[in-house]
């Protein structure tokens, strides 16, 4: 009978332990309710609901203390009693927006570890096509932005490299990694064109000075450069941005590009107006893509 009670003993701290590790390994998000306009309160909590729904199989999603859903019972193990309070590893939010009958999707995580922000924008006629497609743009979004945590891991241990020669032919293929951009394709002849999650393609010229890669923006700025900003904000920087450009060096075997971006941002000031920060610079990294 004891040796029957030690095991069963023995048995449950394994399944404790194990339970507690796969907790460990799944990512805390914090869902944040979605901005919307031109469509129903119903229509978005549909979507959010879906979003939500899906977000859970990846993670463990807890809400705002003030923001807890009344049936977050039915999430299953998504939500935990008593989590809302736990610093998460990520923040979901997300905006939908009606525009030309068109229904204008954006979702945004932010990395709570490193502030990096992954975003994507698709369009969708109806309600239903945004529904069934609603799962792969979770699961892309968040499978993005893990893997950008690890390769900044990756890019740490870059600063201790030497950068390689840049010739137009250790640079010539296509790249990923630049937020609000599916991929950038750099050909030979200092052309290359950049594909934005929007639909939009931005021609990009390049030149090499000393061992700096040096790209920009070789097309009229359009609002679906600009995605997924409101589209009053969107409009605005399309009118008054400066062209997009990038400074880079080579690292990791010709498989990563790091450097800067310079662009143009918006702030909101308090007071409801908008302030232009031109020459606005931040990291980038871009990490060649063999499909």
């Amino acid at each position: 009978m004891y040796k029957k009670f030690t095991l069963l003993l023995a048995l449950f701290a394994i399944f404790s332990l194990i339970l507690t590790w796969a907790q460990e390994t799944r990512p805390v998000i914090r869902f944040t309710p979605f901005v919307s306009q031109g469509i129903s309160n119903e229509e978005t909590r549909f979507i959010e609901s879906l979003i939500q729904s899906y977000v859970s199989d990846a993670g463990e999603l807890i809400f705002s203390y003030d923001n807890i859903p009344p049936d977050a019972y039915l999430l299953g193990g998504g939500l935990l009693l008593g989590s809302w309070n736990r610093t998460p590893d990520y923040i979901l939010s997300g905006s939908i927006y009606l525009e030309h009958k068109t229904r204008i999707f954006t979702l945004e995580i932010r990395n709570t570890h490193t502030n990096e922000i992954t975003k994507t924008t698709t369009e969708h006629k109806t309600a239903g096509d945004l529904a069934l497609k609603a799962r792969s743009l979770v699961e892309n979004i968040i499978k993005f932005s893990v893997l950008s945590e690890m390769e900044l891991a990756a890019a740490n241990e870059v600063e201790r490299e030497i950068p390689q020669t840049i010739t137009e032919n250790s640079i010539a293929g296509t790249w990923r990694g630049e937020t609000g951009i599916e991929i950038i394709r750099l050909q030979p002849g200092g052309r290359g064109t950049a594909f934005f999650s929007s639909g939009a393609q931005m021609n990009l010229s390049y030149s090499i000075e000393g061992n700096t890669l040096k790209i920009w923006q070789n097309s009229p700025n359009v609002e679906r450069f600009y995605y997924p900003n409101p589209p009053e904000i969107a409009k605005l920087l399309s009118q008054r941005a400066e062209p997009m450009r990038w400074e880079f060096m080579l690292y990791s075997g010709g498989n990563r590009l790091r450097g800067t971006k310079i662009s143009t941002e918006i702030r909101v000031l308090q007071n409801g107006n908008t302030e232009l920060l031109y020459e606005t610079a931040r990291d980038a990294v871009l990490i060649r893509s063999y499909y």
